[in-house]
């Protein structure tokens, strides 16, 4: 059976192939979404949070004396590139980018309470409080998600009611 400080490696890294996919799964809608301005400047503005956690992991990683795992951030950047092109078929692409992100926003913030209270246990107090920061961001994110849930619907819903922006109602 792993012990602590192997299990904390193993999180870091599903942490950074997490982070991967999210970059992944927000640069396929920046480029989608150009009727949502909104939406699209606050994905610009977490991805780049999102580097930075990235970054953040690797130098845990690092000070632990390993590296990211290249099948793990492959894997996760091919998930997350499925995803993006199943959101792209549909009629309502933002809506459903919606319930992707706040479902994925929600994925990233229970990884990052797993992360910190395995930093913790570990003794690895610098870790905890990376995954801290990075949590207090991904949280930040859920709540604008969460927020803006109607107001991205109800744009959406107005450009398939009004005919001359039914073709921009995807996009």
């Amino acid at each position: 059976m792993a012990n602590v400080q192997e299990t904390l490696i193993d999180y870091l890294r599903d942490a950074y192939a997490m982070e991967q996919q999210a970059i992944s799964i927000m640069d396929r809608q920046i480029e989608r979404l150009e009727n949502y301005p909104e939406m699209t400047a606050r994905l610009r503005s977490h991805r780049a949070e999102t580097e930075r956690q990235a970054e953040r992991i690797e130098t845990a990683l690092q000070r632990l004396g390993t590296d990211t795992s290249s099948l793990k951030t492959g894997m996760a950047k091919l998930s997350s590139n499925l995803q993006a092109m199943m959101n792209t078929f549909a009629g309502d692409e933002a809506v459903k980018d919606v319930i992707s992100n706040y479902t994925f926003e929600h994925y990233e913030i229970v990884n990052y309470k797993i992360l910190k209270a395995t930093a913790e246990t570990a003794g690895e107090m610098e870790i905890a409080r990376l995954a801290e920061e990075s949590l207090r961001e991904e949280e930040q994110m859920a709540s604008w998600v969460e927020q803006n849930i109607g107001v991205i619907t109800k744009d959406f819903l107005s450009r398939i009611e009004n005919p001359h922006m039914q073709q921009t109602a995807k996009r």
